[in-house]
């Protein structure tokens, strides 16, 4: 099977620290209290197939197997079988029982063999390559039961896999594995219930929002939570224990799917269609063949060529976030910023993983699972890089939508924002029987001005025209632009003598501003709510009293006679 190592976060990390540095009571000779890594004490054998265990021995007692270099033995993908010897020693006067602990979920193979004053004492067959064997403990590789003698005994064990072959090697008292088992179950807990949450989250915003860049991130991690699941073992206890085809290629296939997805994610977040699409183009077909390419491999079980597939899919997958991310940000795409320290994290993550796995690094905890670390800040930062996105569209459509309700060069409502405000204060007023009035204030001969000066001194005009319609308007008015040099002012809470004593220190006030060569006046019509049905009939009304203002000869007021506050 192939192996992509469990994702964890830092918590976790220094809980597995903790464990695995702990003070044990008894010395390395006494292996059966050893919780370390045995590697350093095992010696190996590797051969072209796979030898039966007389042959091992005979070739032990020939000096043909080495001692191991490694704490945790790595021999990369499509390695041939080894075996591994290691001396054990019980100080005490009776068996003990103790965990073995060997190898990764992915092995195919794995032959166990305990011996005692030359004499088989157990044997154990484990490894997913036949179902009738033993299955990996997800999340915590082979756990196989020994008993020790007295005295000294010899562990012979052959393992073979197509896969990736890493052989941690640990003996774990009843206590010790325990505590694994609980340090292995909150990590996992943890890491899904954070990748979970995060997937429920973006699942809800879809669903409100409809914008697919959320649906995208969403099947991305589903897709990688699933990935997790199957290396660690979790997916192949639960979901196909009694499938050798699924052991053998689901791990390769998610691996793929999952890089496709990302990518297929980053192209649509980053709108590479729209800036770049020669490069959208690119990584769609490749992410595509590599698909293909793999369904080939599996339709003609040829599983060593498929790992390799998913292998490099991971790693130019890698690469390409990080390069998607640097041409975005280059081209001024502020949410490239939280998606390229997203893609860097998850580079650095799967790098120091891939690199302790192939031997190239030390293989510690922390490098192995790096790429948890990696990937928990890559899914908390593209989560961040969607948030910012979103605010920024939101931001963007109320922009559009103001200006759809703001006249450009006053900055007054226009007519249709007008008559929507306006309609609901026009419904209070109906409802409570409140008084409302209403101003329609118009520039006398402001064609004139257009005409001898030009529009660009009329528009000087009508700007401070309505900066000082403004000045006068109380918090609750409202003030719109009608059209042209007309300006529309409805003052809720205010009878017909409040709006005529407010008119005419308009007028007054109009008459004195000279923000030009020509000096200014207005005509004003004047009318408050009466038997009116809708604020049209009111705004009609206000239109038949300017009407008759500027008939009367301009620069006056004109409306009904005053009522009673």
């Amino acid at each position: 099977m192939s192996a992509s190592p469990p994702r964890l976060h830092w918590p976790t990390w220094c809980a597995w620290l903790l464990l695995c540095l702990s003070p044990h009571a008894l010395a390395w000779a006494d292996v059966g209290e050893q919780t370390q890594s045995l590697g350093l004490h095992l010696s190996l054998l590797d051969t072209a197939e796979p030898i039966s265990l007389e042959a091992a021995i005979v070739a032990r007692e020939a000096g043909e197997f080495r001692p191991s270099q490694q704490r945790v033995p790595r021999f990369g993908i499509g390695t041939a079988p080894h075996w591994i010897y290691l001396p054990l020693h019980n100080p005490t006067a009776q068996p003990l029982k103790r965990t073995l602990q060997l190898g990764k979920a992915w092995i195919d193979q794995m032959d166990v063999y305990l011996l005692g004053d030359g004499q088989l004492l157990q044997q154990l067959h484990a490894g997913d390559g036949q179902l009738q064997r033993l299955q990996a403990a997800p999340g915590m590789g082979y756990l196989l039961e020994l008993e020790l003698p007295p005295g000294d005994s010899e562990l012979y064990a052959q393992v073979y896999t197509a896969d990736p072959l890493i052989l941690p090697v640990r003996l774990l008292s009843a206590s010790d594995l325990q505590q694994a088992q609980t340090a292995t179950q909150y990590s996992y807990g943890a890491l899904y219930g954070f990748l979970l949450a995060l997937l429920a989250y973006n699942l809800m915003l879809y669903a409100g929002l409809k914008d697919r860049n959320h649906l995208n991130y969403s099947i991305y991690l589903g897709a990688f939570i699933l990935l997790n699941l199957s290396y660690t073992g979790h997916a192949g206890a639960w979901l196909w224990p009694d499938s050798l085809f699924l052991k053998r290629y689901v791990n390769p296939a998610l691996m793929t799917t999952t890089a496709w997805l990302g990518l297929h994610f980053a192209r649509h977040f980053l709108a590479l269609d729209t800036h770049t699409p020669r490069l959208a183009r690119a990584v769609k077909h490749g992410a595509s063949a590599a698909l293909l390419i793999l369904a080939l491999c599996a339709s003609l079980d040829w599983h060593a060529q498929a790992l390799w597939v998913a292998f490099f899919s991971v790693l130019v997958y890698s690469l390409l976030m990080v390069l998607l991310g640097l041409v975005s940000l280059r081209r001024g795409q502020v949410a490239a910023r939280y998606f390229l320290a997203a893609t860097l994290f998850g580079m650095l993550g799967t790098a120091l993983t891939d690199l302790s796995v192939w031997g190239m690094i030390p293989f510690t905890t922390l490098t192995y699972r790096a790429v948890e670390i990696g990937i928990l800040l890559e899914a908390t930062l593209l989560a961040l890089a969607l948030a910012y996105q979103m605010r920024q569209h939101q931001r963007a459509r109320l922009e559009a939508e103001n200006l759809a309700r703001i006249e450009p060069l006053t900055g007054l409502l226009n007519r249709r924002a007008f008559l929507e405000q306006g309609n609901s204060l026009w419904s209070q007023a109906i409802r409570h029987g409140q008084p409302l009035a209403l101003i329609m204030l118009d520039l006398d001969h402001f064609k004139a001005i257009n005409d001898q000066h030009g529009h660009d001194m009329g528009d000087h005009y009508l700007i401070n025209t309505a900066r000082l319609i403004s000045e006068q308007c109380r918090a609750g008015d409202l003030l719109a632009r009608w059209g042209g040099e007309e300006f529309l002012l409805l003052l809720p809470h205010t009878c017909l003598e409040e709006a005529l004593l407010l008119a005419e220190r308009l007028r007054q006030a109009i008459a004195t501003l000279t923000p030009g060569p020509v000096a200014l006046s207005a005509s004003l019509g004047v009318v408050a709510r009466g038997q009116q049905m809708q604020l049209e009939h009111l705004i009609n009304a206000a239109d038949e009293r300017l009407y008759q203002a500027k008939q009367n000869g301009r620069n006056r007021i004109c409306g009904p006679l005053a009522e009673c506050c």
